[in-house]
């Protein structure tokens, strides 16, 4: 025969989560991100921007798994400059479709998008430019299209090299 009441503890006595520590909050909790087989360098050259890269065992650029770029270098004041995506050493865009190197103003907004595949500048799939520079305003100030590493003229005739002013 088994005993189907309740276990009550004496009264007074902690039981369940009053045995876990009490968390302090002024304690930083901050935890750096880490994958096997990557390391993590951070680089700082006095009063130049600091480098953030990950490199995978054998010392090559590496994208970590969570997506995030293998070099990102900041602008003086934190905020980022430049980010590229690296897979096995390689330029690469990530699945995504995010350009493999992205140029930031100091606000955040978009100087210059790169895309890459095997290490050159290519136009994507979708027939986009694969380098395109924008205004302070963020419309259009430049667009590339690339083969091969190469300034070429799409198929569908847009030269490979535009220019346009702010309106």
């Amino acid at each position: 025969m088994t005993n189907t009441r309740p276990v009550r503890q004496p009264k007074g006595q902690p039981t369940g989560g009053q045995f876990a520590p009490k968390a302090n909050p002024e304690a930083d909790l901050t935890l750096e991100p880490s994958w096997p087989g990557l390391t993590r360098e951070t680089l700082s050259h006095g009063d130049r921007p600091s480098i953030e890269q990950w490199r995978d065992a054998q010392g090559r650029f590496q994208d970590p798994p969570d997506g995030s770029p293998a070099v990102r270098r900041l602008h003086p004041d934190g905020t980022v400059e430049y980010e590229a995506h690296y897979q096995s050493g390689r330029l690469q865009d990530p699945p995504d479709g995010t350009p493999a190197v992205r140029w930031l103003h100091p606000d955040g907004t978009i100087k210059r998008d790169e895309h890459w595949k095997d290490d050159q500048l290519q136009d994507p799939p979708d027939g986009s430019p694969a380098g395109r520079q924008f205004h302070p305003d963020g419309s259009t100030k430049q667009e590339e299209h690339w083969k091969d590493d190469r300034l070429q003229d799409p198929p569908d005739g847009t030269p490979a090299l535009r220019r346009f002013h702010p309106d």
